[in-house]
């Protein structure tokens, strides 16, 4: 941990956050509601940031023989703070009023999809089923979001976290 540049890290959690709030806004602009599988592309800006840290780490350091474990607790902290950071912050937006109203239109557009499509889904599975699934898209709001929002990008981290520490441990 000694080793670890803080301040370079803080720089790139700036730019990674910077870089989530500007691929929502624009995907809003544009019409489509940033929430689902559209936000994901933006892990993206994440995965570049975390190869930057340890490249980073590597070129700057004298000492060339860092265990990669080393490498990948250095990702996963940075992927805990911008996870947290992102999370507080897709909190809020989405208990704000401009944030309520994103959010009530990605479920109204949820809810309509699942009704097109309600005879396929009953052929596959019961009407319970549906109504479960019903329910759990009426009641996604700002704290299932944010919660969400992090344990997708701790999941989504493991393996680039992996071969990122790999490949920089081989050189």
């Amino acid at each position: 941990m000694k080793k670890w540049n803080f301040v370079l890290m803080l720089k790139l959690t700036f730019l990674v956050i910077l870089g989530f709030i500007a691929y929502n806004f624009l995907l809003y602009q544009i019409g489509i509601v940033p929430l689902g599988g559209k936000k994901a592309p933006s892990f993206v800006i994440l995965l570049i940031a975390q190869w930057y840290l340890v490249y980073h780490r590597q070129q700057k350091s004298e000492d060339k023989s860092i265990h990669f474990l080393n490498l990948f607790a250095l990702q996963y902290f940075f992927v805990t703070i911008v996870g947290l950071i992102s999370s507080i912050g897709l909190y809020f937006f989405y208990s704000s009023p401009t944030g309520l109203q994103v959010l009530n239109e990605f479920v109204q557009l949820s809810v309509n999809e699942l009704s097109q499509y309600k005879s396929q889904i009953l052929l596959q599975e019961d009407l319970r089923f549906f109504e479960q699934l019903m329910e759990g898209v009426r009641s996604i709001n700002a704290s299932s979001i944010a919660k969400d929002d992090f344990f997708q990008k701790i999941a989504l981290a493991f393996l680039p976290n992996l071969l990122i520490s790999l490949y920089y441990k081989q050189n």
